[in-house]
């Protein structure tokens, strides 16, 4: 290889996993390397003489490669479908969906999720019997649970016909960007519904991207992960020198990334990124693709929110004592080296997925206590870090987003520039029933496509 400052790395989501891409779609933006491996096997042997080994042969060979640099609102959506929720590229999204029929006549209605994707499964309608005279019809959405008081006659008995509960979910406010209702089949919807309990759309699959309410050109990326099933994305990377040799690996996929973040220091926030792939070959791409100069994030920009209880994440800022942040997730990914026949690789040919954690730590200038007291009282939290850039549009910046649900699980004491205290915090992310997972990365940037 030549001189270091000619290096590249580039990247390609395969289109399968496992089988190397022929042409990069990125710049991944970072300083990184792609190393060979490989293990041999050697018996011991009683020759007769001093000599420990006298043969040899390869028996596995695979890739290691790191990346990091500054977090990149271009590059995080490519990675993130290698460590959060694959497919997401705005393309091919499946709306989540329900039939919800109570068994009286005219009374099923079919729901559907207005965005499309993945995320639309974790939606609810329920309908509530409020056991109340003259209760009048009411529509409640709390996170992504949609709740339909019924209403009621002067004798307590339910009122709401399926037409009403049409009517009543389009003329409000969020739930109308939640969902749409029609009638199914061959209802009318004259019907008198009964209550019914809290029922998930299903059969959602990928993510349209979204634009947020009231912007033009921001979109918004999400990576809720998919907890029951392995439907993470694999790379193809390219590494090396292009005057002299570049390598490719395919089957690459992160083990862990980190992004970190400073207030008091005076690096913008960055990602580093490790896992395995492939043995690499040197074949250079045929194409390099054009260089994307995303904005930087900044430490001093980045913003933390603790809830508890009923309220919704992203509720209660905590501000004026944030110092810096650093999340981890992992991937649970095993690799799985299989029987291939004398014609094989000697590379693993499958993966598996463990269970794992995100992580994050935070560290807060001490004055304020309410952290050290939801420590000690274990409350379960729901933190939502945002690492913000530039401005995008009014009222909407680039960022990368981290939610993560759990208490408080280690407490240390710290200090800012030698004369005021701090406490750091770590938050293990354990499942949250409302949400439907237990962590989730955002990014927010001007791109609509990988």
């Amino acid at each position: 290889m030549a001189e270091i400052p000619f290096e590249y790395l580039l990247a390609a989501i395969e289109a399968t996993r496992g089988t190397p891409e022929a042409n990069p779609l990125r710049y991944l933006n970072m300083a990184g390397t792609v190393t060979p491996r490989k293990s041999a096997y050697r018996p011991e042997e009683a020759r007769g003489t001093l000599a420990e080994f006298y043969r040899s042969v390869d028996v596995r060979r695979w890739c290691e490669w790191e990346a990091d640099g500054p977090l990149d609102v271009y590059t995080a959506p490519l990675i993130f479908n290698c460590i959060a929720a694959g497919g997401i590229d705005g393309t091919g999204a499946v709306a989540a969906e329900v039939t919800i029929d109570p068994g009286v006549a005219n009374t099923a209605l079919d729901y559907e999720a207005v965005v499309a994707g993945s995320l639309g499964n974790q939606i609810t309608i329920q309908y509530v019997d409020p056991l109340a005279l003259s209760s009048p019809l009411d529509v409640d959405v709390v996170g992504r649970a949609i709740v339909i008081y019924l209403a009621t006659d002067g004798a307590g008995d339910i009122t709401t016909t399926a037409g009403d509960i049409i009517t009543a979910l389009a003329a409000h406010p969020v739930a109308s960007g939640m969902v749409t209702a029609v009638d199914s089949g061959g209802s009318d919807g004259s019907g008198v519904v009964t209550a019914w309990p809290a029922t998930h759309l299903e059969d959602g699959e990928g993510v349209n991207i979204e634009i947020p309410l009231g912007a033009t050109n921001s979109r918004l990326w999400t990576f809720a992960p998919t907890m029951t099933a392995d439907d993470l994305e694999a790379m193809t990377l390219w590494w090396g020198d292009p005057n002299v040799q570049a390598f490719r690996a395919g089957f690459c996929m992160p083990d862990e990334l980190t992004i970190s973040s400073d207030a008091a220091g005076e690096d913008g926030v960055t990602l580093a990124l490790s896992g395995q792939g492939l043995f690499p070959t040197k074949d250079a791409p045929g194409i390099v693709p054009a260089m994307l100069n995303s904005p930087l994030l900044m430490p001093t920009a980045m913003q933390v929110w603790i809830d508890t209880g009923a309220s919704a994440i992203g509720t209660t800022p905590v501000t004026g004592r944030l110092l810096s942040t650093e999340g981890s997730v992992p991937s649970g990914l095993t690799r799985k080296w299989l029987a291939q026949g004398p014609g094989g690789d000697l590379g693993f040919g499958a993966i598996g997925r463990g269970k794992r954690h995100a992580e994050l730590s935070l560290t807060l200038e001490v004055p304020d206590l309410d952290q050290y007291d939801q420590w000690v009282d274990r409350d379960v939290l729901k933190t939502r870090v945002r690492w913000n850039g530039p401005l995008i549009e009014a009222g909407f910046y680039h960022y990368v987003q981290l939610d993560i649900y759990g208490p408080f699980d280690g407490m240390d004491w710290g200090e800012n520039e030698g004369s005021n205290r701090t406490i750091e915090l770590t938050t293990l992310s354990e499942y949250d029933d409302t949400a439907g997972y237990d962590w989730a990365l955002y990014v927010q940037s001007d791109r609509d496509a990988l």
